[in-house]
Formats: structure tokens, sequence, C-alpha cells
């Protein structure tokens, strides 16, 4: 390691001249979660969509978040094509361990580890012989593609980092952003409905360019931009990932992820795609499973229990964000005043799960939703509902023997009982506040 890149791992240190960095005061919710598994022994890994904001939770934690000397703290970024070395990473970690105190607990952050070739073996190596020692680490699709991490198993915990949430996006706003779905009525009354218009406004806002935290400040005015920055910095680089790591034709990628986006919280069957993209069907599944691998897409199945028929039947697939839509199909932004809106509101719905599924029969009666506890969620968002759109919450109530049921709408707030099922009308941005979501 020569002086050049000492100086270059001491600038990424600041705090090891005593300096400090400008940091974003608003911090994500993943920052508190991370915080509290800093005592466990494990490797925690910090995975996620390109520029969700992986970096700066690293740095918050280092200068907010943990009590250390500040010696005993290091983050290297391997972003820097200089540090993509097996052997220099090496010598880095040991210039650090060698000037930390070993008595105490010391912490190492690496951040896009997986640009360095066999991260995974040389992570074991610190963790197996070196005490006092938490090492704490951010990766794109890389991390979760390549299979090195399967040797630290039993030794990494993993934790993803999503868009923004409308939570978040809230919080950043300074408003309310936490209600309880057993009291909703009650707690909106309270605290909500004197601000809906606000509210309103702001939701809006999250579908245009809500997904990552760079774009916060951004007026909807720089739409040119907007888009530009969530196609090149987001997409493209994402895909750039795949190709680069498995060999994969970009372009191939690219096109399927374009299709895709045309269908967003559409049902979808592989040949169809394989059809219309004229690739081999085995080909379109495992690029699918890269599109998902690298959180480009979420994949949702049928909901049934049989996991054959979930693989043999139709699926649906939504984006990460209605941002990313919007984005890639140059979407003029009042679109979302549109019947556009729909679809791009379903998505964000969906996605907001961790697991979900859809329902859909034969004779294609179909629920939007189905939670991991089995409530049926239909997505209708209009001013106006009618009787029959909540008919295929009471049929699926009725199979299931379920006797509740929400539908997500543009403003209507109640409950209704209904052939002793009851539903919950929801307007969409007051579900994705509530503690139950």
């Amino acid at each position: 390691m020569d002086e050049r890149q000492r100086n270059l791992l001491i600038k990424q240190n600041p705090w090891w001249r005593t300096e400090k960095q400008s940091l974003p005061e608003f911090e994500r919710d993943l920052v508190k979660k991370i915080v509290d598994y800093l005592n466990y022994k494990q490797i925690l890994a910090i995975v996620g969509l390109r520029r969700v904001g992986k970096t700066i939770i690293l740095k918050q934690i280092i200068q907010r978040k943990v009590k250390a000397p500040k010696n005993n703290l290091c983050y290297i970024s391997f972003d820097d094509i200089d540090f993509q070395d097996y052997r220099l990473a090496e010598e880095l970690i040991n210039y650090f361990l060698e000037y930390s105190d070993n008595t105490k607990k010391r912490y190492l952050f690496l951040d896009e580890i997986q640009k360095v070739p066999h991260w995974a073996d040389l992570l074991k190596t610190y963790y197996d012989i070196e005490e006092n020692l938490k090492i704490i680490i951010s990766g794109s699709a890389s991390l979760e593609i390549n299979t090195d991490k399967e040797t630290l198993a039993g030794r990494i915990l993993t934790f993803h980092l999503p868009v923004l949430t409308f939570k978040e996006y809230c919080r950043y706003h300074n408003l309310d952003h936490s209600i309880q779905l057993k009291s909703i009525i009650r707690d909106y009354d309270l605290t909500f409905s004197h601000k809906k218009e606000r509210y309103k406004e702001l939701f809006n806002e999250y579908l245009i360019k809500g997904a990552f935290p760079e774009l916060l400040d951004i007026p909807l005015t720089k739409e040119e931009y907007i888009k530009k920055y969530v196609k090149e910095s987001v997409v493209e680089k994402s895909i750039a990932d795949i190709a680069r790591l498995t060999g994969e034709n970009e372009k191939v990628i690219y096109d399927l992820f374009k299709l895709l986006a045309h269908s967003n919280a559409r049902l979808f069957e592989i040949v169809n795609l394989s059809n219309v993209l004229k690739i081999n069907r085995n080909r379109i599944s495992k690029c699918l499973h890269l599109l998902e691998k690298s959180f480009l897409i979420k994949i949702s199945y049928n909901f049934t229990a049989s996991v054959a028929k979930q693989i043999r039947a139709s699926k649906k697939q939504y984006l990460a964000h209605s941002t990313i839509v919007i984005s890639m199909l140059n979407y003029p932004f009042n679109s979302i005043q549109t019947e556009i809106a729909g679809h791009l509101v379903e998505g964000v719905l969906a996605t907001n799960f961790e697991q979900a599924s859809f329902w859909r029969t034969p004779q294609k009666d179909e629920v939007d939703i189905v939670t991991a506890e089995g409530i049926p969620i239909e997505v209708k968002y209009q001013s106006y509902i009618t009787p029959s759109d909540q008919k295929n919450i009471l049929k699926f109530s009725n199979k299931f023997n379920t006797n509740k049921g929400i539908l997500l709408t543009k403003d209507h707030l109640e409950k209704q009982v209904i052939d002793d099922t009851e539903i919950t009308r929801i307007p969409s941005w007051l579900f994705l506040l509530t503690e139950k979501n």
C-alpha cells in the first residue's frame, strides 16, 4: 500500500483527524434496526437497489450511533477502483487493525464490498480470527446475485434497504407518519383529516419522484432531470452491473425490463415474454431472476396452498417503484391524474409488503393483493366506489372463510359489514402509513 492509497483511506475516515463529514439529517428507518444489531457477533449486510442510501446509512451510523474511540472506526469504500483488489483490501483492513485498540470494540464498515474479488473469503478470515471486531458491509445487486455470500453462512445477517417508503416521505416533510389499522377511523379523525389535502399532494409527489433520497428536494418542475437520474443512475447502472457479473447481454436485460415496465402490476407469462422478445424461455426466466435479485422488480404468485400450482400459474410483476415506471416509459408527470395511476398505485402498495400474493381463479375472479395473513385487498384508486368493486373480496372471503377485507381507494374511509365480512375502505395514501402494513 503506497502513500497515495493511505492518504485516500485517511480521506475516507475524516474522524481520524477529528474532522466531521457533512451528512443529511434525515435518517432511513433501517438505521435504528441496524443499530439494534451492532452488539451481535455476525457481519451485518445492507443490500438494496442503487441510490437508495446505503452509503449514507453507513456514515450516519459511524458518526452518530457508535460510541467508540475514533481510531476504532474505519470506513472503506470500494467504489474507488484502486481499492478493488483482494491483496490491497487486505492491506487496508490490516492498516486499520494495526492502529486500533483491540482491547475495545472495533467497527469496520466496508462499502460496495462486492467489488472486491472473493470478498466473502476475506471477511470470513477476519470474522474468525479477530476479537472485538464488528463488520458492517453494503452491496447492491451483485452481493445478492453472486454465490460468494454462501461462504459466510451462519456468519452474516442481511438487511434489505428498500426505496423510500411513504412513511419516510411524510416524516421527511415533518408530518405524522404512523397510524394503527385497528383504530384507523378514529385516529384519522383526530390526527390526519385536517391535513388530508397536504397528504394527498405529497402522495402524488411520492408516486412521481419518491423512490430515492437524492430526489427529495428536487422540485417536480425538473421533470427531465428526475427521469434522467432514474434511468441513468439507477436502471442502466443496475443492469450494467448484472451484465458484468453474469455475462448476460445488457441489451437483452434492458429490453425485458422495459417490457415489464409496460405491464407493471399486471399478469405475465414467460412464454409470452419469450415470444415478444424472440428469446429462449429459460433465458427469460434467468433474466427475471436476475432483475428480482437486483431489486428492480418484485414477482408475486397466485394465492394457493400448492407450490406447484404457484409455479405453473401466471404471475404478477411490479417494478420497484412507480418513479421507475414513469421514467422508463417517459410518462408526463400529470399522467398520475389519469387511468394510468391505478396500476402505479397498485404497484407501490404491493411492493410495500415483504410477503404478499394475489388471487385469480380460472373464471377470472381476482383480488389484487393477499397479505401473508390471508387478508384480501382490492385496489380501486378512484373517487367513486360501486358495490361491484368489492365483489371479489366477498368471493375470496366466502371461499377461504375470512371475515374481513380491505378496499383501497382514492378518498373513501369507512367500514361496512356485508354478508358477515367486514370491508374497510381506506384511502391508499393513508393505508401506506398504517403500522399493520
